[in-house]
């Protein structure tokens, strides 16, 4: 570590993670300057340095690239599923803004602004959720950052109706309804009662014959 200059500015030079990084401290005074390399010293040996380094650095999309690549894809097909879903709605919002710059604020607004297009509330907070545990992992497992944002949003309430089934002649007006590609998919949810991405996400292990 060291300091050097150039022009009438003091530059500063330190090996981080294998890596040498030479930055502006932006003034001309040795004094200051020496403070400022020793400030950036202290980060290092407290473990801190990554903050000012990472989240100032990272976007948003690549936060999510990687969670898809090394997250996402250890989960159930039908979580898989809706990590892809939720990152198709949070990108168009977040995914150029640098990791320090997706604040509470903006969370809030985008919670608006999902709810004014017509999101229900449990897939706001699916989508928030995901915001929520992204940051989690950058925080413990990249340390891409120290803070997660989620804590000061707050999700949304989700009043849900009482389970109800449907009568036969209402499943009979569904299937009627339905393209007949679907219809047999359709039957096989009505008699099961599985999801979505639980039908999606059956194999062949998952079927007994037998019984």
């Amino acid at each position: 570590m060291g300091l050097y200059k150039r022009g009438k500015v003091w530059w500063l030079t330190i090996i981080y993670a294998g890596g040498r990084i030479r930055r502006s401290t932006g003034t001309a005074d040795r004094r200051l300057a020496q403070a400022i390399l020793a400030k950036l010293q202290v980060q290092i040996i407290e473990g801190r340095f990554f903050e000012t380094r990472e989240e100032k650095q990272r976007t948003f999309a690549e936060m999510i690239e990687r969670y898809v690549r090394e997250v996402s894809v250890g989960k159930a097909p039908g979580s898989s599923l809706r990590d892809q879903q939720c990152a198709d709605h949070l990108l168009p919002c977040f995914g150029d803004k640098l990791v320090y710059q997706v604040s509470a604020k903006l969370l809030g607004e985008y919670k608006v602004k999902r709810r004014a297009a017509g999101a229900a509330p449990a897939t706001v907070n699916k989508e928030l959720g995901m915001v929520r545990h992204l940051f989690n992992v950058a925080i413990r497992e990249w340390e891409w950052c120290r803070d997660n944002p989620m804590h000061r949003v707050s999700m949304e309430p989700v009043h849900n109706a009482r389970d109800r089934w449907l009568t036969a002649e209402e499943e009979g007006r569904l299937l009627s309804a339905s393209p007949s590609w679907l219809q047999e998919l359709m039957t096989f949810a009505l008699n099961t009662g599985m999801r979505r991405g639980e039908i999606l996400g059956l194999t062949w292990h998952d079927v007994d014959l037998v019984r």
